[in-house]
């Protein structure tokens, strides 16, 4: 059984500060579809040309994206959460999250962390997230590190339970569970 406090992966694609949501889904396609896995194939098709490949084709199906300061700000889209997930991307690593962003990713249980300092990540890095103590290990080109998460104990909860949708489960289980 998976350990959901143990996200682990390589980093696969590195970008700066400032990626936005219309970078990450473009505005034209988010009426398409109600399917969220439909979103994964327009990932970053007008800002990263390579991402889809490029994470579609690690073979371990453990891409970790990291970034800069303030990934995933402008407009709130909760599909630009689904066209990252979708791409076998197992969390993103960045200094900063606007708070739409972070908060429907964290509802979506997607896995996104924030840390001081990327910019000594390296294409290629194994990384470990350890959401138990909140720290994520590296090692790669530059020897092992270990950063702090930023992150609160309330929003590690949500996210190990599976998101919104993970909580209302397991208190619909707790209430049959009283209720027999």
């Amino acid at each position: 059984m998976k350990n959901p406090y143990s996200v682990s992966g390589t980093v696969t694609v590195k970008f700066g500060d400032d990626i936005n949501t219309d970078y990450i889904i473009p505005a034209y396609i988010l009426q398409e579809a109600w399917d969220k896995k439909f979103f994964a194939d327009y990932a970053f098709e007008r800002y990263s040309t390579d991402f889809v490949k490029t994470c579609k084709s690690n073979p371990h199906k453990d891409s970790i994206v990291v970034a800069g300061k303030n990934f995933g700000c402008g407009s709130s889209r909760e599909q630009a959460v689904y066209a990252i997930q979708y791409n076998d991307v197992n969390a993103v690593v960045a200094e900063s999250f606007p708070d739409i962003f972070f908060r429907n990713s964290i509802n979506n249980s997607f896995c996104v962390v924030k840390v001081e300092g990327t910019s000594d990540f390296s294409l290629g890095d194994r990384v470990e997230i350890d959401l138990q103590k909140l720290l994520v290990n590296v090692e790669g080109a530059h020897g092992r590190m270990q950063k702090q998460i930023l992150m609160s104990e309330e929003e590690r909860d949500l996210l190990v339970s599976g998101g919104r949708l993970g909580k209302v489960r397991d208190r619909l289980r707790e209430r049959l569970l009283a209720a027999n």
